[in-house]
């Protein structure tokens, strides 16, 4: 019996499945890795991204920084392994997906926003500095003198608003406005939009001329937070021109990634501005409700690079959390067209039209 009962051990030891090593080499590439290194994959850039443990910035993990990790290792830990294997680690579970943007924005400090207002509704009609208790957002609006200054300061807090609920998601696009400065060349216009993207997220901007045609457009939607469009607005031909009011609004963009072998779909990302050397760019007001057009008298860019965006975002952050309404309602969007007019480019047909009819008036209605 005893023998059977041994027998009977033995055969059970044999189902216990066998433990697996307690170290790797695998194992130990990744601890050591880990000891010294942060990684990530950045879902925005899509690409995998690493740090020192003392360093403030990532970089991206590409072939030299592969070879010099080998190298570490090799020379740190004694472990030969490959570039394919050290990719097979890194290119894994192991860096976990981030959005550095959204990040960004989850870190800001939750402001207390108290308001005379008393409540959500009276935000959004009053809208202004001496109604809700902002400091940031008014200090950057008064770095700027332009020619219709009672819309300023409320139409850029709608912006603001707009660009962090548009980056906090990721199946709708939540700014249909582009915000435009138009004026005399050499006033800062491009200066100044370019800091509307915070310094953290710096590398997240773009700068320049876009064509809606092109498939690059589609990436600076999805891989930036702000695309500025440098005094390109006038040159835009019709095409273009509906092209780009599609692209301000789309809610997603299909782009293949470098290397990636399928178009695939990703959030919009960025929120739209522009710079217009003199008035005229508008061809008509069917889309001007997509352009917010500010004559700029005078800006005071020092002034402006001494407020900090991340004070900025902060206040925008919170109006958003408590139901501030960024978009624009039918009121404001009639008040829209009526102000574009000032920003129509004066066709030859309507020049015709000006010059051969004339509104009736009640002393002569025909």
């Amino acid at each position: 019996m005893k023998k059977n009962a041994d027998k009977s051990k033995s055969e059970g030891e044999n189902n216990i499945p066998k433990q697996r090593k307690t170290s790797s080499k695998n194992g130990e590439i990744e601890t050591y890795l880990s000891s010294r290194y942060e990684f990530r994959y950045n879902t925005v850039l899509g690409r995998t991204e690493y740090r020192g443990k003392n360093d403030a910035l990532f970089s991206k993990v590409g072939r030299y920084e592969i070879d010099t990790l080998r190298r570490e290792i090799d020379n740190d830990i004694g472990i030969i392994t490959s570039s394919d294997n050290l990719y097979s680690i890194i290119e894994s579970s192991f860096s976990p997906r981030i959005n550095p943007i959204q990040e960004y924005f989850k870190a800001l400090p939750l402001l207390d926003i108290v308001s005379s207002c008393g409540n959500t509704n009276e935000y959004n009609s009053c809208c202004n500095a001496s109604s809700l208790s902002l400091k940031a957002i008014p200090a950057l609006a008064n770095c700027i003198a332009v020619r219709n200054p009672d819309k300023w300061m409320p139409y850029l807090t709608k912006w603001l608003v707009a660009v962090v609920a548009n980056a906090m998601d990721d199946r709708e696009c939540r700014n249909h406005i582009c915000l435009v400065l138009t004026g005399d060349q050499g006033k800062f216009k491009t200066s100044f939009l370019d800091l509307l993207c915070p310094p953290a997220l710096r590398g997240y901007s773009y700068t320049g001329k876009i064509y809606p045609q092109e498939k690059d457009t589609l990436t600076y939607i999805g891989q930036n937070l702000i695309v500025n469009i440098d005094d390109q607005l006038k040159a835009l031909n019709k095409r273009d021109e509906n092209e780009l009011k599609k692209l301000i609004t789309c809610p997603m963009v299909k782009y293949r990634m470098p290397y990636d072998k399928y178009v695939e779909e990703y959030p919009h990302l960025a929120s739209f501005v522009a710079s217009v050397n003199g008035n005229d760019f508008l061809t008509g007001p069917t889309g001007s409700r997509r352009f917010l057009p500010f004559e700029v008298l005078s800006i005071d860019i020092e002034k402006a690079k001494a407020v900090s965006m991340d004070n900025v975002y902060a206040e925008a952050k919170a109006l958003l959390n408590i139901g501030f309404r960024y978009w624009f309602d039918d009121e404001e969007i009639t008040e829209l067209y009526w102000e574009s007019e000032d920003f129509q480019v004066q066709t030859a047909e309507m020049e015709l039209l000006l010059r051969c009819f004339e509104k009736p008036t009640e002393d002569n209605p025909q």
